[in-house]
């Protein structure tokens, strides 16, 4: 008897720990990271086969992309709070004492002085009402620019007396470029919680840009600090291209782009493609896809809806497809919502592109689409997420 249940499809990640068995520290909570890259590498594509075997799912995956940057890439990292008598300490998820500031081999070493600066400064008993009230610590942009979000559960004239000080003193350094409050009463254990309350302020910008950005293919692309973007900006570009030769699209194809964010695919490949409807429930996002079209002068010919993507999306209100269709999907982690894999292939795409964040979603969707009509042509894991349990995958279908 295996000691997995033999109803019990084993994770990616499990996949990992029986093929080379890690010490899990909640300390460095990336065991992985402490590998020779190159066998990183070959763990990986071992356990991903093994994995996709196991499953059922018979089409063989491709060799690991590697990330350019393997180490010290993370654009978005994070820091949770913890207050002990007046200072502070900043771990990942396990509470560590005042005075601790965890670092992560992922990190760029510019994260790392950020959050030793703000470790030192935050337990100074000037900031203690601040120190009281931060629930993360947030640092996003890209390798060279640094933007700094306060996630903070409470909000009233004192706490923000104190931000005001902590401004200065970051202007004064000009250790970031610049910051905001995100207020997120709940305490969440998400760094940027996905139900914002209706009624109270959510974001208050406090100095230096009110955008982020991207630039792909010679396309710049602005986008909201609390909008989601690629943790590994050295990958995006491999990304890209892999998925315009992975759709082939032309001037005579309609691309539909379901999980669209800000644009990414849309402003990048869409440029070949005749039409593209973008969809994404992130009202910020969508925003920020818009501004982009507009800017670039292809809004003519470029839509973007801010909808929840179900099963009801797609069969209500798509209109009917009158063109050559292609699609690409980027749900998150837990891939797309029951139906709608079935209604999208009612509408005969000629090719489809999903990309999955969530290593342990890819059999069961890839059989999905195989019910519907659609085999798995291609799968292309990347190493987005190096030094991490995790693989970015890109699977082409087509009927």
């Amino acid at each position: 008897m295996s000691k997995h249940s033999r109803n019990q499809q084993p994770s990616f990640e499990q996949e990992i720990k029986d093929i080379f068995p890690l010490i899990w520290d909640d300390q460095s909570p990336e065991p992985i990271s402490q590998l020779n890259y190159e066998q990183e590498l070959k763990l990986k594509n071992d356990a991903f086969a093994k994995f996709l075997q196991k499953a059922g799912v018979q089409k063989q995956a491709q060799s690991i992309i590697a990330s350019p940057k393997p180490r010290h890439y993370r654009t978005t990292t994070k820091r949770r709070v913890f207050q002990e008598g007046a200072g502070i300490g900043l771990g990942f998820s396990k509470p560590v004492k005042a005075g601790v500031c965890l670092e992560s081999d992922l990190e760029p070493s510019e994260h790392h002085d950020i959050y030793h600066f703000l470790q030192k400064t935050l337990s100074k008993r000037t900031y203690y009402s601040l120190a009281r009230a931060l629930n993360w610590l947030i640092i996003r942009g890209n390798y060279d620019r640094q933007f700094l979000i306060l996630n903070i559960f409470k909000m009233d004239a004192d706490v923000m007396r104190k931000v005001k000080l902590l401004v200065n003193v970051l202007k004064k350094e000009n250790i970031v470029e610049g910051a905001m409050v995100y207020f997120d009463p709940s305490r969440s254990d998400y760094y940027l919680e996905a139900e914002r309350p209706v009624k109270t302020m959510q974001i208050k910008h406090l100095f230096g840009p009110r955008l982020l950005g991207l630039k792909v293919d010679d396309v710049l692309m602005r986008y909201s600090p609390i909008g989601f973007s690629q943790v590994n900006e050295s990958m995006v570009p491999e990304m890209v291209e892999l998925a315009k030769t992975m759709l082939k699209a032309s001037k005579d194809d309609v691309l539909l782009d379901l999980y669209c964010g800000y644009g990414l695919f849309s402003h990048t490949l869409g440029q070949s493609c005749k039409n593209v409807l973008g969809y994404e429930m992130s009202t910020t996002a969508i925003d920020s896809a818009k501004e982009i079209s507009k800017r670039l002068k292809s809004h003519n010919r470029m839509k973007f809806f801010a909808e929840k993507i179900d099963a009801n999306l797609v069969h209500n209100k798509f209109s009917q497809a009158k063109q050559t269709e292609l699609m690409l999907l980027d749900p998150p982690r837990q891939g797309c919502e029951p139906g709608v894999i079935a209604q999208l292939a009612k509408r005969r795409p000629k090719r489809v592109l999903q990309i999955f964040c969530g290593t342990d979603v890819v059999p069961k969707e890839i059989l999905e689409w195989q019910k519907q009509g659609y085999k798995a042509k291609v799968i292309q894991p990347i190493d987005m997420f190096a030094g991490t349990p995790n693989l970015e995958t890109m699977v082409l279908f087509e009927a």
